[in-house]
């Protein structure tokens, strides 16, 4: 006969589910970011009302206490809003957005181990209301900002900016994409990832009624980018904003892999390829390995996982809005939020 305290245990492990308890809590707030830099040192940042909180790893796996990076009035943050974070081998780079719409970034010298005063990205003032900006690291100590932009006509469309000495400075921002149709979708978060001169941004545009995922690629830097192409085969006639712009990878090798929500079901899709239908959710993300793909997303209040071992979705956590980046040796870490909290854990 089992012995009456392993049976309780297996009795909450059925209830509570496999993985729930393996991560670790890193901090007290919410929506995080992760990026990883080239020695493999992972940085995390999150918000807790108006402050910005950042957190070191060496690993992915042990974290050091939350640094308070700054307190920004009005900062963006719910429903996928909230900073974002970049790191190259000289500097680590935070954006992040404030209730009149002004993108901000904070600057960490390696060099000197202090983080600089914000600086504005944005060269319009109060242009970018939705609250959506996303970050990558680009080439030698360079970043690219883009974000939801309503410059000129008031319509929200895609406008970058980029950085050549690790976020002190930012050139002119640039036009990468406006809607024919008028507007993109005004309440998605974008993407945008870099491989050498090779850069990618996906968001959700909204054309003839659809609210379909759209990819621009550039092979200069982000110096210009090519016709937006729309990913997977589908279309989704949707006269509301579905508050989920999807999970964009690009390898080494610059080869591109997404993720993103159509109606209540999840896809995954290269460009100009067939798309192929995981799972129901939303706030997916996608990480690709030599072992295959890592895909987490959220389904009701909970945390769900796809990986090469595991082609069925598998429960990891209570929470939601998971993000994705990738450890030395094909390790692939996981953020989340929780009722205020943001948690970490390694996929195995």
């Amino acid at each position: 006969m089992l012995h009456p305290v392993l049976v309780f245990l297996l009795v909450i492990s059925w209830f509570v589910g496999p993985g729930s308890a393996a991560g670790q809590q890193i901090g007290m707030g919410r929506h995080p970011s992760v990026a990883i830099d080239p020695a493999g040192g992972v940085h995390v940042v999150y918000g807790q009302g108006n402050t910005i909180f950042y957190v070191a790893s060496p690993d992915g796996e042990r974290f050091n206490k939350p640094v308070r990076i700054d307190s920004l009035i009005g900062l963006h943050l719910g429903a996928s809003r909230g900073p974002q974070i970049a790191a190259t081998s000289q500097s680590v780079v935070i954006t992040a957005i404030d209730k009149p719409g002004n993108v901000w970034a904070y600057s960490f010298d390696r060099a000197t181990g202090k983080w600089q005063p914000r600086v504005r990205v944005t060269d319009v003032p109060d242009i970018a209301k939705e609250g959506f900006v996303a970050l990558t690291a680009n080439g030698n100590n360079g970043y690219i900002a883009v974000w939801l932009d309503l410059r000129n006509d008031k319509r929200n469309k895609i406008v970058g900016a980029q950085s050549m000495n690790g976020g002190r400075t930012w050139l002119a921002n640039q036009v990468l994409y406006q809607s024919p149709d008028g507007t993109v979708c005004e309440c998605c978060q974008l993407s945008v990832v870099a491989q050498k001169q090779h850069v990618a941004v996906m968001f959700r545009n909204f054309l003839n009624g659809s609210r379909d995922m759209y990819l621009l690629q550039s092979t200069d830097g982000g110096t210009s980018f090519g016709k937006a192409e729309k990913l997977g085969e589908g279309t989704w006639k949707l006269n509301a904003c579905p508050m989920d712009g999807g999970g964009l990878f690009m390898n080494p090798n610059g080869d591109i892999t997404t993720v993103w929500r159509r109606d209540h079901k999840l896809f995954t899709a290269k460009p100009r390829q067939a798309e192929t239908e995981l799972a129901t959710g939303k706030n997916a993300r996608i990480i690709s390995t030599r072992k295959g793909d890592y895909v987490v997303f959220q389904q009701d209040d909970q945390v769900m996982a796809i990986t090469p071992a595991q082609a069925q979705p598998k429960r990891m956590a209570m929470g939601g809005y998971p993000k994705l980046t990738l450890l030395p040796n094909d390790k692939v870490l996981c953020l989340w939020e929780q009722t205020g909290t943001v948690w970490a854990q390694v996929i195995q």
